[in-house]
């Protein structure tokens, strides 16, 4: 099968091919390959096990591939080793590979944190979830706490949802939690893994919240939202995450005017539209989420 790939001075598998062309050969004879189930077994025979093992090595190097290249890019960019046949290292990464600056750029943004969550020993089995469910989409989403405050504020903050979540971790998740996390949790284990918990249990309560079906629940649920959101939690929470403050603040308006009998009108959808049209520095940010009663029946 080719040479066992060394990572550290040990090898990391033994046996396994140390390159994707080899990887991709040692599956057999494009015209040979299995086509259906070889046995009735439950249980995988001899030559099932190999064929996994195989299988599964060329799919684990495509999900570790961005990792590696990467790095390699930034080492590329940042010496210059382009230059005895390229210009630019837009021009070599167009050339040689043929794939964009801005893909590439991206790759080198992302590596950092990638590496260091392959490194991290955070016991509990969490390693183990670590090396089977981080790829490229779980990484990127990633990037913008990296790049405001630091990598490990990132390692905490995925540590903290696999530790909740377990292999459940979605790329969109971890977007929401990045975009979620308190700057006051940033960089502190225990309060950016409590901030992971409130994040998931507002979800939760998302999708599970049906006050209808107990009106008892529903008149004490409507009790305590009006003693919490006042107008300075309102604020704060504008403050803190405008996008999705505004989204929340617009449905339960929308959810009482439904019942109150008085039609409301978002001034923000014209600010939005203005938007799109002219961009953001023509619309008037003062009437964005802002909301007007057109009528009382």
């Amino acid at each position: 099968m080719g040479k066992a790939i060394t990572v550290g001075g040990a090898p990391a598998a033994p046996g396994r091919p140390d390159n994707a062309i080899e990887l991709a050969r040692a599956l057999g004879d494009s015209t040979k390959l299995p086509t259906k189930q070889l046995t009735d077994t439950p249980a995988l025979i001899a030559q099932e096990q190999d064929m996994l093992i195989k299988c599964e090595s060329a799919i684990e190097n495509l999900r570790f591939a961005f990792w590696a290249a990467g790095k390699a890019l930034q080492v590329v960019r940042d010496a210059r080793l382009y230059r005895a046949q390229f210009e630019t290292f837009e021009e070599y990464t167009q050339t040689r590979w043929d794939i964009t600056p801005q893909y590439a750029g991206k790759l080198i943004r992302t590596w950092r944190v990638a590496e260091a969550l392959f490194q991290a020993r955070p016991g509990g089995g969490l390693e183990t979830i670590v090396s089977t469910k981080l790829g490229y989409g779980h990484a990127w989403a990633l990037v913008p706490l990296v790049e405001e405050h630091s990598v490990q504020a990132a390692v905490y903050l995925y540590l903290g949802l696999l530790k909740a979540k377990g292999a459940g971790v979605t790329a969109a998740l971890v977007q929401g939690a990045v975009e979620t996390l308190p700057k006051a949790a940033v960089g502190h284990k225990a309060k950016t893994e409590d901030a992971v918990l409130a994040y998931l249990s507002s979800l939760e309560g998302e999708t599970h919240s049906t006050p209808a079906a107990d009106p008892r629940k529903a008149v004490r649920a409507l009790a305590k939202a009006a003693k919490t959101f006042d107008a300075g939690t309102v604020q704060a929470a504008l403050e803190h995450d405008p996008k999705r403050a505004r989204t929340a603040v617009k449905s339960l308006i929308e959810a009482l005017s439904s019942v109150s009998g008085v039609k409301v009108t978002f001034l923000e959808e014209d600010a939005e539209a203005a938007e799109l049209e002219h961009g953001p520095e023509d619309s008037d940010e003062g009437t964005e989420g802002e909301a007007v009663p057109a009528s009382a029946a």
